[in-house]
């Protein structure tokens, strides 16, 4: 049974950050307090600033592209277990390092918290992954703007907000570049996932904690991206 109260949070490594600690204590706080309302909770946190700082590192010594992803996955895994004590004994540790991991700690009944899996893939492919192999149906994605634009939010004031969107209509949105790394959400294989297993994608402003608890019971937030008519 897939269960009305699962989601899986998609939290931005510009979330949980050291340096933003009051800010990773209320949402350890929200965790639990929807924990205790009935919902099953999986996370996946991304590594932010550190991993890319660490990745470019990586690349500046000569390190293979697998060898300086394998490097940030780390760095989001520092993320996940800073975030899973956060939250204290409700969180399963250690953190998952496999997708087989991740089943394993979702059957005791804990919130699992993992960052990355392996490398070539992004943590929103593999907060993709984790919700279809655990039967979760939506994906909260707390991230740091509003919801998906028609164009980069951050560099274009006329940007224009969807309420909801289609997976196919995100996919052609985030292929159209306005600057080097183009404006990202999700990826093609998170897209792919999500598509295939008709997941829905709830996509809102993280650095506001109350949108958690208002996107896990339904309430119109964000961008909600549907990949299944």
């Amino acid at each position: 049974m897939l269960g009305v109260n699962r989601f899986l949070l998609k939290l931005s490594g510009k979330i949980v950050d050291p340096e933003n600690a009051e800010l990773v204590k209320k949402y350890a706080v929200v965790i639990n307090r929807l924990v205790d309302e009935g919902y099953r909770v999986a996370i996946i946190v991304g590594g932010g600033t550190y991993a890319r700082n660490y990745i470019s590192c990586a690349r500046v010594l000569g390190l293979s592209n697998a060898q300086a992803d394998m490097v940030g996955i780390e760095v989001a895994r520092v993320n996940a277990l800073l975030f899973a004590y956060a939250i204290g004994e409700r969180a399963y540790v250690p953190i998952p390092r496999s997708i087989e991991e991740v089943e394993r700690a979702w059957s005791t009944g804990k919130v699992v918290v993992a960052g990355g899996l392996q490398p070539g893939q992004s943590t929103a492919a593999v907060a993709a992954i984790v919700a279809e192999t655990l039967g979760i149906r939506r994906i909260l994605y707390a991230t740091d703007v509003d919801g998906v634009y028609d164009k980069d939010p951050k560099m274009f004031s006329n940007a224009k907000k969807f309420e909801r969107i289609s997976v196919d209509e995100l996919a052609r949105v985030l292929s159209q570049r306005f600057e080097a790394g183009g404006y990202q959400l999700l990826d093609p294989i998170a897209m792919q996932v999500v598509k295939r297993s008709c997941i829905d994608v709830v996509i809102f402003n993280g650095f506001h904690v109350e949108n958690v608890e208002k996107a896990a019971k339904g309430e119109a937030i964000g961008t909600l991206v549907v990949p299944c008519s």
